[in-house]
């Protein structure tokens, strides 16, 4: 009987006893790995306004809420939506914050654009934006703005189109008077050099102006008291090629609607660093309120209003503007 020599059976058993060491070693990383983070955090570009209607972002940034679900956010500061919606369908961004008015406007007109989880709601309790004029101006209802300049951030969103609808609601006539398209920034230069008549701020933009502007309305009203005026988008193509990324960074905003909700003091610190607004401004502004469900009869106002004062190719729905994650 042939038998193998001693110092071969003791080389067998030590590689065994090595294989089995390896082995646990790799099922006790596997057991503690954390789960659903990969190893190296997923690198994204996020398109949007530098205001606090698109600030959830910041306070995820600043708390560590984008780190911990493996997103490596980098941000993209833009003028309006409609150059972010661009961004995000060219691929120069993989998520924008929009208003849902150029939404409808962009999906509309064939740019498969989606909202996947909600930013800024508005509130007739709490309204963060609304039309100006300089301080002693005498424009008070739609009718005195015939013949007048005013400045909206697109005109395609919703500031054109609910600016439209105050005006016929206040006695007015939307085409007798000129709109122009401005950046917030911009806003209150034009109105000081009386290169517009009026316009559409903000926040920070209207606590920054302070005692040089009147309010003349809170235009948003007129579409409906509550409704989602902001959301967080993708493309179509980006969304179905990345639907574990936009669950979780959908997930992370929803922690952090929570947080700012109830943390007014707290976001102040972080929207200080992000904005360079200054803390007297901030005292001063509207905060923001945050949505945490996206709900389509949250979007459904806002549709309508883009229907009737837009000019669009065909009508958009809420369900072709939401994206639904893959099994739900």
């Amino acid at each position: 009987m042939h038998r193998e020599p001693v110092a071969g059976v003791a080389n067998k058993r030590g590689m065994k006893f090595v294989a089995f060491r390896l082995l646990a070693a790799m099922v006790i990383m596997g057991l503690f790995a954390a789960p659903g983070v990969a190893a190296d955090p997923v690198k994204i570009t996020v398109a949007l306004i530098p205001s606090e209607s698109a600030a959830q972002a910041y306070y995820a940034q600043d708390l560590g809420y984008f780190k911990a679900a493996g997103l490596d956010v980098t941000f993209a500061p833009f003028p309006g939506s409609p150059p972010i919606i661009a961004a995000v369908s060219s691929g120069a961004a993989d998520i924008g914050n929009s208003v849902v008015g150029s939404a409808v406007a962009a999906r509309s007109r064939g740019i498969t654009v989606k909202f996947f989880a909600p930013a800024g709601l508005y509130l007739s309790t709490a309204p963060t934006a609304r039309l100006v004029g300089l301080k002693g101006a005498a424009i008070h209802t739609g009718a005195d703005l015939a013949g007048k300049v005013v400045a909206v951030t697109g005109l395609a969103d919703l500031t054109y189109y609910a600016t439209k609808q105050w005006v016929e609601a206040s006695g007015g006539n939307p085409s007798a008077m000129k709109f122009i398209e401005l950046s917030e920034p911009e806003m209150l230069p034009a109105l000081k050099e009386h290169r517009i008549d009026a316009g559409i701020l903000i926040e920070p933009f209207i606590a920054a102006a302070g005692d040089d502007v009147a309010s003349i309305a809170t235009i948003d009203d007129f579409v409906a008291k509550r409704f989602l005026a902001t959301g967080w988008f993708a493309s179509d193509a980006w969304l179905a090629a990345h639907p574990d990324i936009a669950a979780k960074y959908a997930a992370v905003m929803k922690q952090t609607a929570e947080w700012a909700n109830t943390h007014h003091k707290e976001s102040a610190a972080i929207l200080l660093k992000y904005t360079k607004v200054s803390p007297e401004i901030v005292a001063r502004m509207q905060r923001a309120t945050y949505g945490t469900v996206l709900d389509p009869a949250l979007l459904q106002p806002v549709i309508d209003n883009a229907a009737k004062y837009g000019s669009f190719p065909r009508p958009v729905t809420a369900a072709e503007l939401l994206w639904t994650p893959p099994g739900k």
